[in-house]
Parts: structure tokens; sequence; C-alpha cells
């Protein structure tokens, strides 16, 4: 194996989907993932959103509120400056052709 797809949870580094501090423990996690997988030769392949809003975003609409895109935007910033250095490939959503056909994403 010389890639590895995974997820980055939203939640995970911003428990209520926002806040200029990201948590430290969530990016401890995806650090030492990250970390392991270069270090074992394999290129990390991450998908940003994978159906994991978090509750408090949800809470105001979801992705039907405006602010929710703008805070994706927040978040995906994040991760590129945190894991950017080990991190060169990025997906923003999971099947995102999905969205097509379901009536909230």
């Amino acid at each position: 194996m010389n890639t590895y797809r995974f997820s980055i949870s939203w939640s995970r580094i911003f428990p209520t989907g926002s806040g200029s501090t990201p948590n430290p423990e969530g990016v401890a996690y995806y650090n030492n993932l990250i970390d392991t997988l270069v270090s074992s030769g394999i290129t990390p392949f991450v998908t940003l959103y994978h159906w994991d809003l978090p509750q408090a975003l949800q809470n105001y609409g979801g992705w039907e509120n405006a602010t929710t895109s703008e805070l994706f935007e927040d978040y995906a910033n994040a991760c590129f400056t945190l894991f950017g250095d080990r991190v060169s490939f990025y997906e923003h959503w999971h099947h995102h052709g999905l969205c097509l056909y379901l009536a909230d994403c």
C-alpha cells in the first residue's frame, strides 16, 4: 500500500464547528496518524468532509445556513495549515456527487 485515504472529522478539530483555536487533542490525533503514514512511506490522502457536520452547525440550519460554508472554509484552511506540510492531497467532500440526489448534504 502506498496511499491511505481517511477523513478528518470537522468536530474533532473544531467541536462546535468554529473557533480560533483548534482542539489540541484532535490535532494530536491526526498529527500522529499522518506522521505514522509518512514515516512508513505511505502518502496520506485526506477527505475534509465525510457527512459529519458538527451538531452545533446542524442546529443552526446546517448547509442551508450560508455561514456554514464560511465556517467550512475556516476549517479547511486550518487543516491546510496544520497538516499541509505532510499532506499534499485533499478531497473536499466524500462522494460529493451524492449531494445532487439528496435533499440535505
